[in-house]
């Protein structure tokens, strides 16, 4: 089993993270996962990686 630690969770928007969270669902797009503005997305340390992931 992975060693998992959440790191915290924020909520799509349109302001100065948008960057970051742009180039997260350019990736999801990718698999055809949709991410809006206010969906939730987590961050995780898993192994020593972080992950994103919709939460």
């Amino acid at each position: 089993m992975a060693d998992e630690k959440i790191l915290g969770t924020t909520k799509v928007t349109d302001r100065w993270r948008i960057s970051l969270i742009k180039a997260v669902r350019e990736q999801y797009e990718e698999v055809n996962e949709d991410v809006v503005v206010g969906d939730r997305i987590v961050y995780k340390l898993v192994d020593g990686k972080v992950v994103v992931e919709p939460a």
